[in-house]
């Protein structure tokens, strides 16, 4: 009878690892992923404001963090995505949109 118990214990514990190794495996691949993408958050800083005012560039921006912010939960990992990827792509998109074009720097 012992025999049999530890046989279902031992097969449900095997049903239960397999998703955390594939949940350990897709963690260690974001984060060898993560060193080819940008390891930060935009921020207005990296934007050039051209003629429009401090506030309004200033508005702008927060609206377009609020947004990339909604998109990050919905299609990243929300503030535990180490890239901020689906946050940078909604922000960049937004803030361009809006007539911000990136400052010029190094290649990303």
């Amino acid at each position: 009878m012992a025999h049999c118990i530890s046989s279902r214990t031992t097969a449900a514990v095997g049903r239960h690892r397999a998703p955390l190794s594939g949940l350990l495996a897709a963690m260690l691949t974001l984060t060898a992923l993560g060193g080819c993408t940008s390891m930060k958050a935009y921020t207005d800083a990296e934007y050039d404001r051209g003629s429009a005012s401090a506030d309004k560039f200033r508005t702008d921006s927060r609206a377009c963090e609020k947004q990339a912010e909604a998109h990050g939960k919905e299609h990243g990992f929300g503030p535990y995505d180490p890239t901020h990827g689906a946050y940078n792509r909604m922000y960049d998109a937004c803030m361009r949109s809006s007539g911000y074009p990136r400052k010029p720097g190094p290649p990303e």
